[in-house]
């Protein structure tokens, strides 16, 4: 798929900073399910540009008006720039696979932007721009996986696997040995760990509540770290067994794709 003009390239660093905030911010749990849940959340935007459509056309009191249209637009070409910086990431990261997906979503969301842009002058207009951005996300979100007694909405699938089981362990032994910012360390293992959960809900449950423990518990020993280290060292063993336990679920998917 070709960018559109208006999508200039990624910016890697930005995707790095945005990590840090999805621990430390105060919209954390919103960028989680950008970054952690990308295809997911494109399917849902897709679908309330549906329901949206039927609002018009039954002329319920509720349907979209001019400004709606308009913040919809800036929220498309904001995911759009956050799904071009994480294809950059990707590519830094050798992960050609994830990049390319993340460019196709990052031209989908900038491409249903620019129909929700235009000007309204009737709601046939309106009705046109909300189905030209539905189908500009759809074309690109691909059929979830059929999982075994689950419903596609039940099956909370990111589709692209944005954590790195080896970055989490250098921020561990990092966090365990001192090396630089404690609270920095604790935040890289929790974040690798929280787009893990991301990943693994809906498909993995034993990892999903392993991994959402350990957060947990890395919250809490953080507050505490000086006075109480013991319950640090005990948050950080969690922490490493959902790390083993993300990388031989990882690994089992890998052999079973790979045919091995």
């Amino acid at each position: 798929m070709t960018p559109t003009p208006d999508l200039i390239g990624g910016d890697a660093a930005a995707a790095r900073y945005r990590r840090d905030l999805l621990v430390t911010g105060n919209g954390g749990r919103m960028l989680t399910e950008a970054i952690g849940r990308p295809v997911l959340r494109a399917r849902q935007t897709a679908q309330t540009y549906r329901a949206a459509v039927q609002d018009i056309e039954n002329n319920r009191c509720n349907a979209p008006g001019r400004r709606w249209l308009r913040m919809q637009s800036a929220v498309c070409h904001h995911r759009a720039r956050i799904a071009a910086d994480e294809q950059a990431l990707a590519v830094e990261n050798d992960q050609p696979a994830q990049a390319a997906r993340w460019g196709a979503l990052a031209v989908a969301y900038a491409r249903a932007g620019r129909h929700l842009a235009h000007t309204v002058p009737n709601a046939g207009a309106a009705v046109a721009m909300l189905t030209a951005a539905a189908n500009a996300l759809e074309k690109t979100v691909l059929p979830l996986p059929a999982q075994a007694g689950l419903t596609e909405g039940a099956a909370l699938l990111s589709s692209i696997p944005t954590f790195r089981i080896d970055t989490g362990r250098q921020a561990l032994t990092a966090a365990r040995t001192g090396d630089g910012s404690l609270a920095k360390a604790i935040n890289g293992v929790e974040v690798e760990l929280l787009l893990f959960a991301c990943w693994a809900e809906g498909q993995h449950e034993t990892g999903y509540h392993a991994a959402r423990q350990a957060v947990r518990a890395l919250d809490r020993a953080r507050k505490t770290a000086e006075e109480n280290p013991q319950a640090l060292a005990a948050a950080l063993h969690l922490a490493e067994q959902a790390l083993d336990t993300a990388e031989a679920i990882t690994t089992r998917d890998d052999e079973e794709h790979t045919g091995r």
